[in-house]
């Protein structure tokens, strides 16, 4: 399974994921992208559309 993995170092807060979510899973307060893995589909729009790379779609096995 694949989760919505966010790199907090590369991000430009520049919140353009936010806009395309289909889901609304993904939200900006203040400068801190918060993702809701239970909404989240996993299309990958999110993660073509940041400019920086910091939105990546990871096996679940990876992350921990």
């Amino acid at each position: 399974m694949k989760i919505l993995v966010h790199d907090r170092g590369v991000c430009l807060e520049c919140a353009g994921c936010v806009g395309v979510c289909p889901k609304m899973a993904l939200d900006m307060y203040g400068l801190d992208l918060q993702i809701d893995q239970e909404k989240c589909v996993r299309c990958g729009l999110c993660t073509k559309a940041c400019p920086a790379g910091a939105l990546k779609l990871q096996e679940m096995n990876d992350v921990l």
